[in-house]
């Protein structure tokens, strides 16, 4: 009995390869992407638990101390006052390292913006700052505003009783250092913990200060409370309006992957 054999066409080397190439130029394209895009949500989800500790701190103290303007912070920029600050505020955090106005506990350099422009304060060895650093790598370095906490940033109750700020570096001295990544600002004020850039923040507003050509000073807000980082890659962002932008622009952090 005869048997046909059927014959089956095989891919040649130049389909194997081109098709290969194919598949490395999509995952060349879509890797770099996801590895931004779960750094900037890893980066997220810290400074949403530093909020929430923070906050809690502030209700304990207070309770215990009173409200902020009886903490002794005695003047602007006052290292004995900052220290003050952070005497009465660390005991609430599971400090590894307290480095008080000595420095130490944070990198000691100038810390950048989304536009790569030089903020012009070294931290690390800026003595008006009390710094200390927590088990999960956090570090933060408290400043005295206005002692009387009659600081005036924006139209709420609380940002108009302004007493102190502080800085938050979520993943410690590792690069890049940079406001609205890795960097972030709140206010202390008479009425609780404020994030830097809310709707009703007049002195570091989103819109003016959260945007790629920016330092970034005014992006905590949003990525406590949108959950993105999308601002580092577009303009155009509003809390009234566009809340997201695609596609990535992942160029800005490739030195970082």
């Amino acid at each position: 009995m005869n048997k046909k054999l059927n014959k089956h066409r095989a891919f040649t080397l130049a389909e194997v390869l081109t098709t290969m190439g194919i598949i490395g130029i999509v995952a060349a394209m879509t890797i770099p992407n996801l590895l931004v895009q779960h750094r900037e949500r890893e980066n997220i989800t810290k400074l949403k638990t530093v909020y929430s500790t923070i906050t809690q701190a502030y209700t304990r103290a207070t309770t215990e101390f009173g409200s902020p303007e009886s903490w002794g912070m005695t003047a602007a920029n006052s290292p004995e006052g900052a220290e003050n600050i952070n005497r009465i505020l660390s005991p609430y955090f599971n400090v590894t390292q307290n480095c008080h106005t000595n420095g130490g506990c944070w990198y000691d350099g100038i810390l950048t913006g989304i536009n790569k422009e030089r903020s012009g304060i070294n931290i690390g060895t800026d003595s008006s700052f009390s710094t200390f650093s927590t088990v999960d790598g956090v570090q933060f370095a408290f400043n005295v505003e206005e002692p009387e906490c009659k600081g005036v940033f924006g139209t709420t109750r609380g940002l108009q009783n302004v007493c102190a700020t502080f800085t938050v570096d979520v993943n410690g001295k590792k690069f890049p250092n940079q406001y609205g990544y890795d960097i972030f600002k709140f206010y202390i004020t008479k009425f609780g913990v404020h994030p830097y850039g809310l709707p009703e923040d007049t002195n570091f507003s989103f819109e003016d200060t959260c945007s790629p050509d920016t330092m970034g000073y005014g992006c905590t807000a949003w990525a406590v409370f949108k959950s993105n980082m999308d601002y580092l890659h577009c303009g155009g962002l509003s809390w009234s309006g566009k809340d997201r932008c695609k596609p990535f622009d992942n160029n800005r952090y490739d030195y970082d992957l």
